[in-house]
């Protein structure tokens, strides 16, 4: 049983790079089965379609930026801190996790089902994660926030439209321009 488990941890990690390089449409089973030295046959035994190995690739890439955002957000102490230390790692890795990210974003992914479930429950992770950083803070009389929900929702929303900017060339952002986003998010644009 292990070495099943193994073969498939390797089958996903070779797939992950082939997917990277050349997207979940055009990648096929033949250039996994060839990538790994298995005949295509033999790699149904693991796995029963492409969408299956791309499914195990986007949810061991969701681990790793699971792990990568929970570690940073552990080393703070401060809701804003962790939510700083939230916004980094996500950016950071969604840099580094290609798949992940087209699971996020690509259009022609729609229509699958694991995908739909698969933003879903992304969503609402990151939602909850926010929220509890935003309810921490009122707590601790930190964050004046009115409605934890629509707050939460705002700073979805700019993260998102930030990760667009990151992801449509600027590939030079710096730590810098996610605290001048915080910044904003924090204490607005209005003079006081």
């Amino acid at each position: 049983m292990i070495d099943i488990e193994r073969t498939k941890d390797e089958i996903v990690e070779i797939a992950r790079d082939i997917f990277a390089r050349f997207g979940f449409r055009k990648t096929t089973m033949e250039e996994i089965a060839k990538a790994v030295k298995k005949a295509k046959s033999s790699l149904y035994y693991y796995f029963q379609s492409k969408e299956e190995v791309f499914q195990a690739v986007i949810e061991q890439e969701a681990k790793v930026l699971r792990e990568k955002i929970k570690k940073a957000m552990d080393q703070e102490e401060t809701p804003q801190g962790k939510l700083r230390a939230y916004i980094i790692a996500r950016m950071k890795a969604l840099k580094q996790l290609a798949n992940f990210y087209s699971a996020l974003k690509d259009e022609y992914l729609e229509n699958y089902r694991f995908i739909e479930k698969f933003r879903k429950k992304y969503d609402e992770e990151e939602t909850n994660a926010i929220n509890e950083i935003l309810k921490e803070g009122v707590e601790n009389g930190i964050f004046k926030v009115k409605d934890i929900e629509m707050t939460t929702l705002a700073i979805l929303i700019a993260l998102k439209g930030f990760e667009s900017w990151i992801f449509q060339g600027n590939t030079k952002w710096t730590e810098k321009d996610i605290d001048n986003l915080l910044d904003i998010l924090f204490y607005g644009i209005i003079k006081k």
